[in-house]
């Protein structure tokens, strides 16, 4: 079995981004079982309004777009595309970076490139695969 390499500290500040987006979009974020592939559902009124992915980086967007763009796997990615068109609601993938927050709403499911890439620093041959390239412009800042 593969190892998590989620951190309790991970979970933490991903936590606290959903609350304070939970504030600003009067939502509720609600965490999904990992058979889901993706960290949260939003809802309203106990309405899906979206499926979301969110994630803290520690480079920033300009040093992500120079790198080829936001790279998802593309396994995380059809998994999104598959919830969204099994009940008909969006994805949103939320970047917190070093110099605010960010949010990419799909529902078109089409990504500007695939490479194959990932983590090498763990020695883990998973970590290699196909990944989404996601253009730093489709992002819009929320807060900052």
């Amino acid at each position: 079995m593969r190892p998590l390499y989620e951190t309790s500290a991970d979970l933490n500040g991903e936590a606290d981004v959903a609350k304070l987006l939970e504030d600003k979009w009067n939502c509720k974020f609600v965490k999904l079982p990992i058979r889901y592939h993706l960290d949260f559902v939003i809802s309203r009124n106990d309405v899906a309004l979206a499926y979301a992915e969110l994630k803290i980086r520690k480079y920033s967007m300009e040093r992500i777009g120079s790198m080829g763009g936001y790279m998802m796997s593309v396994g995380k990615w059809a998994a999104a595309k598959q919830l969204c068109e099994a009940s008909l609601i969006p994805f949103i993938l939320i970047v917190k970076a070093p110099e605010g927050l960010y949010q990419m709403k799909e529902t078109k499911f089409s990504p500007d490139s695939v490479s194959v890439r990932g983590r090498t620093d763990r020695n883990d041959w998973q970590d290699i695969e196909p990944c989404v390239m996601l253009n730093v412009n489709k992002f819009k800042k929320i807060t900052g």
